[in-house]
């Protein structure tokens, strides 16, 4: 259902398996999170670009407008139908350094930290929101099942 397509913009040597092993539990447990409109049998694509603070500064302030830094981003694409490459479900960027200043502050190591950004990225991807705080709690609870799967 998802493959992932990685790039590592950073020195920090970091093993694509990581999100291949995220993205294989997602597929098993598709049914659950997956919306109905999207099509089950087909074969997306979801790349994951880790970069530097001053790269993810220059993606948030294309795309969203902010002239700073953050930890992830998300792009989707499966509601635009023109989007070239039909099998493309969206691009996450995470910042590397960003991640890493995080994990310390909450007292784990900067791959769980990671792994943690990439499945928020790919709930995104998915359509998955959390403007209101039900919403941040359904993600936050996918999150963490997704994670403890691992």
């Amino acid at each position: 259902m998802f493959n992932l397509e990685f790039y590592n913009e950073t020195k920090e040597p970091i093993d694509e398996t990581v999100f291949i092993e995220l993205l294989d539990i997602i597929n098993t447990d598709y049914k659950t999170l997956l919306p109905d409109t999207i099509d089950k049998r087909k074969k997306y694509l979801i790349s994951c670009t880790l970069v530097d603070d001053e790269i993810m500064q220059t993606i948030n302030k294309q795309h969203r407008g902010k002239n700073k830094t953050t930890d992830v981003i998300s792009l989707g694409y499966l509601e635009q139908n023109d989007f070239p490459g039909n099998n493309v479900a969206g691009e996450i960027f995470i910042s590397l350094p960003t991640a890493k200043k995080q994990a310390k502050q909450a007292g784990h190591d900067p791959l769980t930290e990671v792994r943690f950004l990439f499945v928020h990225g790919v709930l995104h991807i998915l359509g998955y929101e959390h403007q209101e705080e039900k919403d941040f709690k359904i993600m936050m609870d996918l999150t963490n099942h997704i994670l403890a799967l691992k």
